[in-house]
């Protein structure tokens, strides 16, 4: 006969604060994934020279304690076998937190993307993607998506045109960049609302600075389309990204300090088309 025996409440509990606390730790821990992308430009199999490769330049990666200033570019193997990869941390990034990111972006990037010859994955704090095609020193605006606050901004014409200029000025700054770092980071204040964003605005610095500044003002024409009123936003694409927000989110201590602002910029104009490559990608999630 089966017997049946009463626990007390109290002895419930604590074993219940604890799972409730090792949730709670668990998802502190966890970076922000934003999207990622398996392309279809091919796939490896299991226990392939193509799977080895990979896996052999994402331990590479992530180990490397000689970059401090957060990009990586670096291939293995030889032929249809070798695997060309790029990872780029956000400039206010420190060393550890760099590495960190790109550590965990490999590990969770083979397993949402297990055989193809080809992978994005974004996080708040650093990149990463993979190929068997040439992908250094190539400016690829696709494929992107973008993210966008729900609450609007007030006076939306003087916002854009501050916006407009604030984002241009950064873009220069980050464009002149060296090979190690094309990233600016400033804010600026709308005069009559008062009204202050901040922005990060960043390539890879393997672009030329014309690249560069190429990227980020297609990125930037398309703020019509994804954010127009919004109080943030940002698009984010394979060789550069932006992003702007009411409240400071980077670093502090990288803010770029910006000459006064010239004569008030038109609005942004209606962005282009762009047809960015096949692949699938994750619904681009809001800001919070």
């Amino acid at each position: 006969m089966a017997m049946a025996m009463a626990i007390p409440p109290s002895k419930l509990l604590f074993p219940f604060f604890l799972l409730i606390f090792h949730l709670l730790v668990l998802s502190i821990a966890q970076p922000n994934l934003l999207s990622h992308i398996c392309s279809e430009n091919g796939n490896f199999t299991t226990g392939s020279d193509y799977k080895s490769n990979l896996n052999n330049l994402f331990t590479s990666l992530s180990s490397d304690t000689k970059i401090d200033y957060g990009f990586y570019n670096a291939s293995y193997g030889q032929n249809t076998d070798k695997v060309n990869a790029i990872s780029l941390c956000r400039g206010d990034k420190n060393p550890e937190t760099c590495r960190s990111c790109i550590k965990n972006s490999s590990q969770v990037l083979t397993q949402l993307c297990p055989k193809q010859k080809e992978a994005f994955i974004w996080y708040d704090d650093c990149m990463l993607r993979y190929s068997n095609r040439s992908i250094f020193g190539r400016m690829e605006f696709g494929p992107y998506f973008w993210m966008y606050s729900t609450d609007n901004v007030t006076e939306e014409n003087e916002f854009h045109e501050m916006l407009n200029s604030l984002l241009g000025s950064l873009t220069d700054l980050a464009a002149v960049g060296d090979s190690r770092r094309k990233f600016a980071v400033g804010n600026e204040t709308t005069k009559n609302n008062h009204q202050t964003m901040y922005a990060i605005v960043q390539c890879t610095p393997d672009l030329s600075t014309e690249d560069c500044g190429t990227c980020l003002n297609k990125a930037i024409e398309l703020i019509p389309k994804c954010c127009k009123g919004r109080q943030g936003g940002r698009v984010i694409t394979p060789s550069c990204h932006f992003r702007y927000e009411k409240d400071p989110f980077y670093d502090l201590a990288a803010t770029t300090v910006l000459p006064p602002s010239p004569a008030p910029l038109s609005v942004l104009p209606p962005p282009p088309v762009f047809s960015p490559p096949k692949a699938t990608a994750d619904p681009a999630p809001l800001l919070k």
